[in-house]
């Protein structure tokens, strides 16, 4: 349960510190007072989108807190520790809204993304908003509510992923498909351009290898020159440095003779004799083998250019071409194959569409079932809640096709029939409240207050089975009023003997049920106004019931009618 609810900073409110109670807590207040802020915020550290406007004018940020007593909520304790927040006795939700900049979300002071503090607020509290009931108006919301009476939960999710399966299998079919359709225009773009490339045929590193022997054919007469200049310093010419090492090794050899610690010096005149022969050997090779020769010259010029044009043409370097011809052969080989891929990715469809198609008629038996409980169950809500005769029905029906389109169409029950994410299935609510009136659809014959004591119906006959702990109410009771009020009050006092239950109403009939009350006000200062929320118990308590009973007026007999409805609800 909620424990406590911190608000700072947050449209009218400056900061308020609410202490909350086990059992049902109803919220009062004048209109205008600022009740639904307090749903705001909750919804807010709940994890429900922020808005900036949201901040208190003046204030630099916006901050919910709301303090959970944990120790029954010990099955969430994976899915928090999964968020990297720690497990507590008191478990703390925080949300932080700037004025500029993104929210920052906090659990146990664990900063946390949104979608954390989502997840967590969806498995704590259901949240009926004020305009909430109005969705029942909307059929489309219908096989949401069957499904949550029915459990589905896992079977939907199943369905889910089948279905997800099957329509990613088929858009790679009408992929494959769309591909053959322009399969000989992509097969004549890709002969081109492997002729062209196959044209040149261009050899990993041949790039760099033709600028190498350019350089070297292009400089050939130089490169004659300079060598045997080189050869005869160091061997053709008359004192050249091969013989000059001879006639210096010689004399070391003497002065040895004289200086025996000079003759290991002998080894490195060897050494030295030895490279310098080495280096006229391959200098004269280099000399010999050169040749100028024009003709080479233009040969290589022309490969150049041929492979520098080819890199134009198709905007890519020498290894991406290569690489380039290499993913167009595959691709050609794919498209040559490609009857045999479609024949595969049929296959691949209809055995995902097999699957699919199971788990929807498993979900079309389920909710067929589940509408079979859900209308008695409906009936006895109703009576109780001021509907006596009611006659209620869930109908649950295959889609209907338009027959324009076979592809999202599964078959449980062996024809075709469209397909979407929650199945093969709608869902229509009926209503009669009426002796003697024929079952209507629920969108178009209830009333405001019948819609809103349908939706009590509904989550109290899901309150059984729920495992959500916390159920706030903002004005449900819209449309209702007298021993109907009552009626509601009954329920959702009944509720609160399973879970926390808060309800903000504007009927005394249904705040006189409280087991704690809590007064919403707003004051105007000389330059601010201000929403604040206080407890009201004995005198306090039996005045307000007294304004909701006659209006700001507060007259003795209103005080009087006031104290002996709170006692009749006692």
């Amino acid at each position: 349960m909620i424990t406590s609810l911190t608000v700072s900073q947050f449209a009218l409110i400056e900061h308020i510190e609410v202490d909350l109670a086990p059992g049902l807590t109803v919220v009062t207040g004048e209109t205008g007072a600022g009740k639904s802020i307090l749903v705001d915020a909750l919804s807010l550290v709940l994890g429900e989108r922020a808005d900036t406007t949201m901040v208190r004018d003046g204030a630099a940020k916006a901050v919910v807190e709301a303090q959970l007593e944990s120790s029954g909520l010990a099955i969430l304790r994976p899915l928090l520790e999964s968020f990297g927040a720690e497990w507590r006795p008191d478990m703390i939700l925080r949300r932080e809204v700037p004025t500029r900049g993104s929210s920052r979300c906090f659990i146990n002071d664990t900063p946390v993304p949104l979608s954390a503090l989502k997840t967590l607020g969806d498995r704590i509290v259901d949240l009926h908003g004020q305009h909430e009931h109005q969705s029942l108006l909307r059929q489309e919301v219908h096989i949401g509510i069957l499904d949550a009476f029915a459990r589905n939960e896992k079977l939907l999710a199943r369905y889910r992923e089948a279905f997800d399966a099957f329509r990613e299998r088929l858009r790679r079919l009408n992929d494959a498909y769309a591909a053959r359709e322009s399969l000989e225009e992509r097969r004549a773009v890709i002969t081109y351009q492997l002729r062209e490339i196959d044209g040149i045929g261009p050899k990993a590193g041949e790039d760099e290898d033709i600028e190498r022997q350019l350089r070297i054919a292009e400089h050939a007469e130089r490169f004659t020159m300079l060598g045997r200049e080189m050869l005869g310093i160091l061997y053709d010419e008359e004192g050249n440095v091969t013989d000059r090492l001879g006639r210096a090794r010689r004399l070391l050899i003497n002065l040895s003779t004289i200086d025996s610690t000079l003759a290991a010096l002998d080894t490195e005149f060897l050494s030295a004799t030895a490279a310098v022969e080495e280096i006229v050997r391959s200098v004269r090779n280099a000399v010999e083998r050169m040749e100028f020769d024009p003709a080479r010259i233009e040969e290589l010029r022309a490969r150049s250019a041929a492979l520098s044009t080819l890199k134009r043409r198709f905007r890519a370097t020498l290894p991406e071409l290569i690489d380039r011809r290499a993913a167009l052969v595959e691709e050609l080989e794919g498209l040559e194959n490609i009857d045999a891929s479609i024949a595969d990715l049929e296959r691949s469809v209809e055995e995902a569409r097999a699957q699919a198609s199971e788990y929807a008629a498993a979900l079309h038996e389920a909710r067929c079932r589940a509408a079979e409980l859900l209308a008695p169950a409906v009936v006895e809500a109703l009576a109780g809640l001021g509907i006596p005769r009611a006659q209620f029905s869930a109908r649950v029906e295959y889609l209907a096709g338009d027959g324009t389109s076979r592809e999202m169409m599964l078959r449980p029950e062996s024809v075709d029939i469209p397909a979407n994410e929650n199945g093969c299935d709608t869902v229509a609510f009926f209503l009669s409240t009426n002796v003697g009136e024929e079952l209507k659809p629920l969108v178009k014959v209830a009333s405001g207050g019948e819609v809103s004591r349908i939706m009590l119906a509904l989550k109290s006959i899901f309150a059984e089975t729920s495992p959500i702990p916390v159920m706030v109410f903002d004005e449900i009771d819209t449309g209702v009023s007298g021993s109907v009020a009552s009626k509601v009050g009954r329920v959702m006092l009944r509720l609160a003997r399973s879970r926390q239950v808060i309800a903000i109403t504007h009927l005394p009939q249904i705040a006189a049920f409280g087991d704690t009350h809590l007064l919403v006000e707003k004051t105007a200062g000389k330059e601010r106004t201000r929403t604040s929320v206080r407890p009201l118990n004995g005198e306090e308590r039996v005045r307000e019931i007294a304004r909701l009973l006659s209006g700001d007026r507060v007259t003795p007999a209103a005080m009087k009618s006031a104290a002996e409805l709170l006692h009749s609800c006692m």
